[in-house]
């Protein structure tokens, strides 16, 4: 995990939230958006809050996500 938040605040991208993989909606990780370098680092993150890009805020049942 300690890799994949690396590397994503390296490039200034966002980590995936899991689940909403293959759904219609992916969104980024909340853990990663409230990451103090994830959320300054993040291309993404930064273009929302210049409002730039919408934010919308989902929440996503994790009992129909499968393992």
């Amino acid at each position: 995990m300690a890799e994949m938040i690396a590397s994503a605040i390296a490039q200034e991208g966002h980590i995936v939230c899991h689940a909403t993989l293959g759904t219609d909606a992916p969104a980024i990780c909340a853990g990663f958006a409230a990451h103090r370098n994830g959320r300054a680092a993040s291309l993404a993150l930064r273009l929302a809050r210049a409002h730039v890009l919408r934010t919308v805020w989902v929440h996503v049942d994790t009992r129909k996500v499968e393992s």
